[in-house]
């Protein structure tokens, strides 16, 4: 039988995970254990360990553990990714893929057990993490990270009784469902990892979900298929013309531009559907 015997938090750098992406029509028997035995007798972390120097082990929790990373949304939506988390501007070697994500607040619970007891007590873990005021944090699309941490000597090594423990971590969100430890700026509105602004200097303001975030300048004769790119995906937007209504009624929209703002909680999904209006303007 598996237990949580210790819940905490820990500060993440920006990185980049490094490694393979899987899915439901990988599992085998209901596990990705085959997957594992791959990379082992493949030496696929080989490539990936030569990533990791001094300061990346000083800055990122457990810097050279291996990781299996699940993005999951509870309504059917599941990646299971192998790999593991380097410095942020990491080249990617030929043959692997990759994840960027911005500094995370980290929920840690250890689970000690044995195999297979110790898997699949993602559950168990979210509770423990809501007792201490936590909640996982969310991206665009309604997926939480949950990360299988495998440790040294944590896991790797058994305890008198061939008892281990699995690190199972979390990025967090608060209660509220706002990102923890990030900070947005009012002056700016972009969202940032200090208290204060590194573009303009001010002091930032606990960062919460719809706080308005700058997405970008559009032209004006791209502003209908802004809008029905945005409608498509039911991303809720303001723009803000450059020129003044008065230019604007008088000149037309050929001069104008617009800015462009969307809720932090949508910002992902919005950058996908910002980029594709110039996509499908530059094939035209």
């Amino acid at each position: 039988m598996a237990q949580i015997i210790k819940v905490y938090t820990q500060q993440a750098p920006a990185s980049r995970f490094v490694g393979l992406r899987y899915g439901e029509q990988d599992r085998r028997e209901g596990s990705f254990a085959h997957k594992w035995e791959e990379w082992f007798e493949q030496e696929r972390f080989r490539p990936l360990e030569r990533l990791v120097d001094a300061s990346w082990a000083d800055a990122f929790p457990e810097a050279e553990s291996y990781i299996g990373l699940m993005r999951l949304d509870g309504a059917g939506s599941f990646e299971y990714w192998i790999g593991m988390f380097l410095p942020k501007d990491s080249p990617v070697p030929p043959g692997y893929d990759s994840l960027d994500t911005g500094g995370m607040r980290l929920g840690v619970c250890w689970v000690k057990g044995q195999a297979p007891d110790i898997y699949c007590q993602e559950e168990a873990c979210l509770s423990a993490l809501k007792a201490q005021g936590y909640t996982a944090a969310r991206d665009g699309q309604g997926r939480m990270l949950v990360m299988e941490r495998y440790q040294c000597p944590r896991f790797t090594q058994a305890d008198e009784a061939g008892l281990v423990i699995l690190d199972l971590v979390v990025a967090l969100a608060r209660e509220d469902g706002s990102p923890v430890d990030r900070y947005h700026c009012a002056a700016c509105y972009r969202a940032h990892a200090d208290k204060v602004c590194p573009d303009c200097g001010a002091k930032g303001n606990p960062l919460q979900a719809d706080d308005p975030i700058f997405l970008g300048e559009l032209p004006g004769r791209l502003r209908n298929a802004m809008q029905i790119a945005f409608a498509a995906g039911e991303i809720p937007f303001n723009a803000l013309a450059t020129l003044g209504s008065g230019f604007t009624l008088s000149a037309g929209d050929i001069f104008e531009t617009y800015k462009i703002y969307v809720p932090y909680e949508r910002l992902e999904d919005a950058r996908e559907a910002f980029a594709s209006v110039f996509d499908i303007n530059d094939e035209a």
